[in-house]
């Protein structure tokens, strides 16, 4: 992963830790509207918000994570001064690296899922 949070080549080791959070989000779900639902939870759920993150350069508070309804979008809800915005989960970056590895691996599960 680069500094923007971006997936370059992943080593082996982090595959196997992306495979194993996608088993994770999605085991039981018979179609792509279960799959996000089970990516929502365990993103909910293994992202401590408020928190710190970046999009860009700019510093900004993920306030939550959500869904745009009726698609299979996920999106974090980004505190911006005294506005919030909805940005793509994907463009978000987190100063945790544990926290940052649920990203990665739904950023993984788009690209080869």
């Amino acid at each position: 992963m680069n500094r923007k949070g971006q997936i370059e080549t992943i080593t082996s080791r982090e595959k196997k830790i992306y495979e194993r959070i996608i088993e994770e989000a999605t085991v039981d779900c018979n179609d792509e509207y279960e799959q996000i639902s089970g990516w929502i939870c365990l993103l909910d759920d293994n992202i401590a918000t408020p928190c710190n993150c970046t999009i860009g350069k700019q510093n900004l508070v993920l306030e939550k994570i959500d869904n745009v309804v009726n698609t299979a979008c996920i999106v974090g809800v980004i505190h911006f001064g005294k506005s919030k915005m909805r940005v793509l989960i994907q463009d978000i970056v987190l100063k945790d690296s544990t926290a940052m590895n649920y990203i990665n691996a739904y950023k993984y599960w788009c690209k080869d899922g």
